[in-house]
């Protein structure tokens, strides 16, 4: 079977190695517009209900990757000169290249 995934973000990556870990003798093509190489911003964003979906389906991969996520919980608003801090939500992210390697299995 041969699979083409278009886009390398965290969806496309992460069925990528999912897909991989279920049938290694697949093919796996991911199609991105930019190089391999390139990292916009700070990388991929997960909130903590998507990580515990990840942790459940491959703590392998999951594990591999998480001391190198960063966190936080609290999302600041700027608007017209004024802060507004919303609590309570859970993200992490790291860098796209970290993501992409164990996709190269």
């Amino acid at each position: 079977m041969r699979i083409a995934v278009v886009g390398g973000g965290p969806g496309g990556l992460y069925f990528s190695i999912l897909i991989r870990k279920v049938r290694p003798d697949w093919e796996v093509t991911v199609f991105e517009r930019n190089a391999p190489t390139d990292a916009f911003g700070f990388g991929v964003v997960f909130s903590d209900e998507t990580l515990t979906v990840f942790e459940h389906a491959d703590p392998e991969t999951y594990w591999s990757i998480a001391e190198q996520f960063a966190r936080w919980t609290d999302i600041d608003i700027h608007y017209q000169g004024q802060v507004t801090r919303s609590g309570g939500h859970g993200f992490a992210a790291l860098g796209r290249r970290v993501l992409f390697s164990p996709v190269r299995m």
